[in-house]
This record gives structure tokens, sequence and C-alpha cells, in this order.
């Protein structure tokens, strides 16, 4: 569709765009990460225009991109430490806060009549 210059009463000249027109500019409004209306301001057309095209042209307006997702890596298994006060053995995780430890090993010890 080729490109028609009209005018309207007191507003000036307007382009018409085609669909190969709209497609490049919903493409660059993409890329550029801007909203809508900064986007159309900027470059002088209504965006009103933009979001006409946008659903006319519906999902193939902007072609699905390819983005690489980072996983995160299965967690390892932890290795426990034995702890042993009074003949009570306890299990711990390796990656336990140290405090904590501490404070179990100190309630371990303080326990009535031993263990």
């Amino acid at each position: 569709m080729a490109r028609r210059s009209r005018t309207t009463a007191g507003r000036g000249r307007w382009t018409q765009w085609g669909e190969a027109e709209a497609r490049v500019a919903l493409g660059e409004l993409a890329a550029s990460g801007e909203s809508a209306v900064h986007f159309a301001r900027r470059r002088g057309f209504s965006s009103q225009r933009l979001r006409y095209w946008k659903k006319r042209l519906g999902a193939a307006a902007a072609p699905a991109a390819f983005v690489a997702v980072r996983l995160p890596s299965a967690p390892r298994e932890l290795d426990t430490i034995e702890i042993r006060v009074d003949g009570v053995a306890v299990h711990v995780r390796e990656d336990l806060d140290v405090a904590h430890v501490a404070r179990l090993v100190a309630a371990l010890g303080k326990r009535p009549g031993g263990c």
C-alpha cells in the first residue's frame, strides 16, 4: 500500500501508513523500551495510530524473540555434622548458622540430670 498524504483542518499534513510501515514502527517501539505515548510523540504521530496497528496486526506485529533464561543449578546435597554431648548425638546441616549450633550445644549441656 502506498503512502498517501492528507490534510486535516487546522492540523497540517499526516501520512497514512501501510502494513509494512506499521510493522517497522511497532518493531522500533518494541526495541526502544519506551512507552507508546513517548515513542509516538518523539516520532511526531499519534499513539492511537500505534494502538490501531497493534490491534489490527495482532500478535504477528511483534515477532517472538528468543530470550535466554538462566536456570538455577540443582541444589547440592549438604553434608551433615554430628555433635555429641554427654551421649546425645545431634546431626546438623553444614550450612547451619554457627551461633545457632552453639546455642543448641549449650542447651544440651544444661539439661537437668544430664543426658
